[in-house]
């Protein structure tokens, strides 16, 4: 099967904490889809064939790299659009590609509210007029955490007026699913999330990322091993499928 083209998308990812991670989501998101760019940003070499490597200092906090994903990162975009992948977030199902998601300016996973702004996990594609109008506009729109939920829930009425665009929930739940799905076995272009690992992964993949995760002290500090032992799973929000023809 001949590859996904996506010239005008910058694949990327950050990380400083889980480089073995990083480099198996990226090799997961690039094997079916040739992007017009793809960047690792890092502290230490992360080598995958086909990408580049950015150099960064470990960013001290999770505030801190959202700051440079606003302030920083679109000097190393020539793309219109750039997508990010996370060491618990890549391309599941490239068949689910619509050529419409460029089309926006913010597409991620639908969350779990009841209103207008439900769409906009943080590891999913973004325009590259989006993010430069946010660093001209740094003082009407600040960075401030959660920087997805501020963006495009608390921001995004303004944006909009401003002319820019994101997808209905139904085209965003097609893009990527984290905490919600339309059902137990829809199929999406992404996911995100340890605790789905057990929904988009089997076998030796499976036990891979399970060994690199328990002998991993970041990870260990936080609650997403407790998460994946409890057994969390989405929830099924029946409203996010595909409305029928």
């Amino acid at each position: 099967m001949a590859k996904l083209q996506l010239p005008d998308v910058t694949l990327l990812i950050m990380d400083t904490k889980c480089h073995e991670l990083a480099r198996l989501a990226i090799e997961d998101s690039i094997r079916d889809i040739d992007f017009g760019d793809v960047i690792i940003f890092s502290d230490l070499p992360i080598h995958v064939p086909g990408t580049r490597w950015v150099k960064v200092d470990p960013w001290p906090s999770v505030e801190r790299c959202c700051e440079f994903v606003w302030y920083e990162l679109s000097d190393h975009i020539k793309t219109s659009h750039w997508m990010i992948v996370q060491w618990d977030a890549w391309v599941l199902h490239v068949d689910c590609w619509r050529p419409e998601f460029l089309d926006y300016d913010y597409v991620g996973a639908p969350w779990w509210y009841n209103d207008p702004w439900n769409v906009g996990n943080g590891s999913g594609l973004r325009s590259m007029r989006l993010m430069r109008y946010l660093i001209d506009n740094r003082d009407t729109f600040p960075m401030r955490m959660p920087e997805d939920g501020v963006l495009c829930r608390h921001y995004r009425p303004a944006l909009e007026q401003r002319g820019f665009r994101w997808p209905s929930e139904q085209l965003a739940s097609q893009f990527a699913f984290e905490c919600t799905r339309p059902s137990p076995t829809s199929r999406h272009f992404m996911f995100h999330d340890m605790f789905n690992f057990p929904l988009v992964l089997d076998g030796d993949r499976l036990a891979e990322r399970l060994r690199l995760i328990y002998a991993n002290p970041y990870i260990r500090r936080g609650k997403k091993i407790a998460e994946l032992e409890s057994g969390r799973r989405p929830l099924i929000m029946p409203r996010l499928a595909q409305p029928a023809a």
